[in-house]
C-alpha cells in the first residue's frame, strides 16, 4: 500500500517517494568489503580481490497505466454556473463544519453513524485546507473534532500526528501514530511519522524499525524512508561501536592477521651478543617468574622472541612487557614489538609513545619510521606518513620494508604507478618476498596493465611454485576476467598447498558457486569449510552472512555477524559490521511484525 492511498495531507510536508530500495541501505557494508582488493591491515598484503557484487536484482521499471480505448465525455457544464454552484456549496459547507466543530459529545453521540462519519471527512477536509496554509493549530482543532465524530478512521490520527510533529510535540506524535497503527498496521504514511518522532527522541532503533517496515510495505519506492534508514544504521552502529570499544576489554586480532602483519616486514638481524646461552629452549615459566634469576630481563626478552616463532603472540607481548619493565638489553627491539602489539590491539596512541622511546634509544631504526607512517595513514594523516617514509629513505634508503609499505600506501590511494615502482624497488632489494610479487601483479592489473600483471603472476608461480597464497589471487585475477574454470583450478591448487588456516581459497570459491554459479548450499559448505579453517576470517564471516541472508536465513547470519564483531579490530570496522547486523535485526523485526510480507525480504539479501 502506497502512501499515495492514505491521505492527501499536503503533500510538501509528506516524506517522498522514489526508485530508491533497500537493497542499498543494507547492503553498502558487504559493498565496501566486496572483492575490490580486500586490505587485510593497513601496512601489509592488501589482498587481490574480484569485484563480485554486481549481482543485485535491478528495481524495475513503473509500468505505465494502460490507455483507455474510449474516453467517456462528460457534459460540458457553463464555467459560470460552475463556479456559482461551487461557491454556493463551500458556503454550505463551511457554515456545516463550523456548526460541527462546536457540537459537544452529547450532541455528536446523539448522530447517526452516517451523518458523523459525514461530518468527520469535512472536518478532515477543512484540517487539511489549514495544514496547507501551516495553521497547524486550527488543522490539530479541526482533526480533533474529526475523531471525535468518528474513532475509527487512522487518517485522522495520522494527520493530526503531522500537525504535532511541526509542532515539535513528538510523544503526541508517537501516540497518535500507534492509534493509527492499530487500526491500519500497513498505514505506511503512519510509519513513517512516527520512525521520525522516535528519530527526534533518540529512540533510533525503534526509528529504524519504522522506516524499514515503511520501505519494504512501501515496495522499496520511497528515497526518503531509504536515506533515513542508511542514516539510522551509520547512527545507531556507531553509538553501540564506540560503547563497545569503550567497555570490552581490548585483544589482539586473530592469529592470522597478526603474522600476515609481522611477515610484511623484513627480518631484522639477530643480535648474536644478546643470544649467546640464553637457553630459550630451556626457560620454564618458574625461571621467567623469579626476578632474582641471573639475566631475568634478557631471559624474558628472549622468551618474547621464541613465542613470535610459535605465534603465541599474547605471551609474546606479556614477556615484551616485563622485559622492558626490568630493563633488557635489547630495549628498542622490545619497544618495537609491543608497540606494534598494542597497535595491533586498537591502542595506536600508547603504540606511537613506545615509538618514540625506541628511536630515542636507537634514532636510526627505520622499522619504527614505517610503522608509524601505517599508524598515521589509518589516522588520515598522509602528509605526516610521507615524511616518515622520508626520514627512513635518509637513514637507510636500501631497506625493503620502506618501499612494500609506502607501496601499500600508493595502493590503498589508487595510485597504482607509483605502487608498481615501490614494489619493483622491493623485490630489487628482498627478491624473496613472495608478497612484493603479488602486489605487484596486481597493481600492474589495476593499472590496466593487464598482460603486465598476468605475465609476472606467471612468473611468480615458477619461482614460487608451493605458494598457497600465488596461486589463490592469480586465480582471484583469472576471476575478474570470468575465466572461471580456470579459476577454480588455481584456487583448488591453493587450497590444496595450504598448510596453516589459510582460507581464502575456499572463501573464493564459495564466492563463484554463489554469484556465478547459484548454488547458494555449495557456496555455504565452501564457507563453513573456511571458518573451520579460520573461524575469525572476517570475509568468509561476512560471505557466509550474505548467502545465510539469501536464503532468508536471517537468525543465523546475525549470530554470525555478532561473532565476527567480538573480534572487529578497530572502531570503524566495528560499525561497518554493526550496520549489516543492525540491517539484519531491522529485517527479523519486520518479519516478526508483518508476517504476511515476509516474501518482500528476499530482494533485500539478493
Amino acid at each position: 500500500m502506497s502512501n499515495a492511498e492514505l491521505s492527501n495531507v499536503a503533500s510538501n510536508q509528506e516524506i517522498q517517494e522514489s526508485n530508491t530500495t533497500l537493497i542499498k541501505a543494507i547492503k553498502d557494508y558487504l559493498a565496501n568489503k566486496d572483492y575490490k582488493f580486500y586490505v587485510a591491515a593497513s601496512a601489509t598484503v592488501i589482498l587481490a580481490g574480484l569485484g563480485l557484487y554486481f549481482f543485485w536484482t535491478p528495481k524495475p521499471p513503473k509500468s505505465k497505466p494502460p490507455k483507455s480505448s474510449t474516453r467517456s465525455k462528460k457534459p460540458k457544464i457553463p464555467k459560470q454556473t460552475e463556479t456559482r454552484d461551487r461557491g454556493v456549496r463551500n458556503r454550505e459547507e463551511d457554515a456545516e463544519v463550523e456548526e460541527f466543530e462546536k457540537y459537544s459529545t452529547e450532541q455528536i453521540t446523539a448522530l447517526p453513524r452516517e451523518k458523523r462519519v459525514t461530518a468527520s471527512k469535512l472536518l478532515k477536509d477543512r484540517g487539511n485546507l489549514a495544514f496547507g496554509q501551516k495553521n497547524y493549530q486550527k488543522a490539530t482543532k479541526l482533526y480533533s473534532q474529526a475523531i471525535a465524530f468518528n474513532q475509527d478512521d487512522p487518517i485522522f490520527y495520522s494527520n493530526r500526528a503531522a500537525c504535532y510533529y511541526n509542532t515539535k510535540e513528538y510523544s503526541k506524535v508517537i501516540d497518535d501514530c500507534n492509534s493509527a497503527l492499530e487500526m491500519d498496521p500497513c498505514y505506511v504514511k503512519a510509519l513513517n511519522r512516527r520512525a521520525m518522532a522516535y528519530e527526534e527522541t533518540a529512540r533510533y532503533e525503534e526509528s529504524l524499525h519504522d522506516f524499514t517496515a515503511a520501505c519494504i510495505i512501501g515496495e522499496f519506492k520511497n528515497e526518503s524512508a531509504a536515506t533515513s534508514i542508511d542514516r539510522l544504521l551509520k547512527k545507531v552502529a556507531s553509538i553501540k561501536a564506540k560503547e563497545i570499544i569503550k567497555n570490552r576489554k581490548k585483544r589482539l586480532p586473530s592469529t592470522k592477521f597478526i603474522s600476515s602483519y609481522l611477515d610484511a616486514f623484513w627480518k631484522e638481524p639477530i643480535d648474536q651478543t644478546a643470544e649467546v646461552n640464553s637457553g630459550l629452549e630451556n626457560t620454564d615459566s618458574a625461571q621467567l617468574s623469579d626476578p632474582d634469576s641471573e639475566n631475568h630481563a634478557d631471559k624474558l626478552f628472549d622468551s618474547a622472541e621464541r613465542f613470535v616463532q610459535q605465534q603465541r603472540y599474547e605471551e609474546a607481548m606479556n614477556a615484551y612487557g616485563k622485559a622492558i619493565n626490568l630493563g633488557c638489553a635489547n630495549m628498542a627491539k622490545a619497544l618495537n614489538m609491543r608497540g606494534t602489539f598494542t597497535n595491533l590491539m586498537g591502542d595506536s596512541r600508547s603504540a606511537l609513545a613506545d615509538f618514540q622511546k625506541a628511536l630515542d634509544l636507537k634514532p636510526d631504526y627505520v622499522q619504527i619510521y614505517v610503522k608509524r607512517a601505517t599508524i598515521y595513514t589509518e589516522q588520515g594523516d598522509i602528509d605526516e606518513a610521507w615524511k616518515e617514509f622520508d626520514k627512513a629513505i635518509k637513514i637507510d634508503s636500501k631497506n625493503p620494508d620502506i618501499y612494500y609499505h609506502r607501496g601499500q600506501i600508493h595502493f590503498l590511494h589508487n595510485d597504482f604507478d607509483m605502487a608498481v615502482e615501490d614494489y619493483q624497488r622491493r623485490i630489487e632489494l628482498d627478491p624473496d618476498f613472495i608478497f612484493a610479487h603479488i602486489q605487484l601483479a596486481i597493481s600492474q592489473y589495476k593499472s590496466g596493465a593487464v598482460e603486465d600483471g598476468l605475465k609476472t603472476f606467471q612468473r611468480g608461480l615458477k619461482k614460487f611454485s608451493r605458494s598457497a597464497e600465488m596461486h589463490n589471487y592469480y586465480g582471484e585475477l583469472l576471476a575478474d576476467q570470468r575465466r572461471i574454470d580456470e579459476a577454480i583450478e588455481q584456487f583448488d591448487k591453493a587450497h590444496e598447498l595450504q598448510t596453516g588456516n589459510f582460507a581464502l581459497p575456499l572463501v573464493n570459491k564459495a564466492m563463484l558457486c554463489f554469484h556465478v554459479k547459484g548454488d547458494s548450499n555449495l557456496a555455504e559448505e565452501y564457507c563453513r569449510q573456511a571458518l573451520e579453517l579460520d573461524p575469525e576470517s572476517d570475509i568468509a564471516n561476512t560471505i557466509m552472512c550474505e548467502i545465510l541472508l539469501a536464503k532468508g536465513n536471517l537468525e543465523e547470519a546475525l549470530q554470525c555477524l555478532e561473532k565476527y564483531q567480538e573480534v572487529a579490530r578497530t572502531e570503524a570496522e566495528l560499525q561497518g559490521l554493526l550496520e549489516y547486523a543492525e540491517a539484519a535485526r531491522s529485517n527479523i523485526a519486520f518479519k516478526s511484525r508483518y508476517s504476511q510480507f515476509a516474501d518482500r525480504l528476499a530482494p533485500t539479501a539478493r
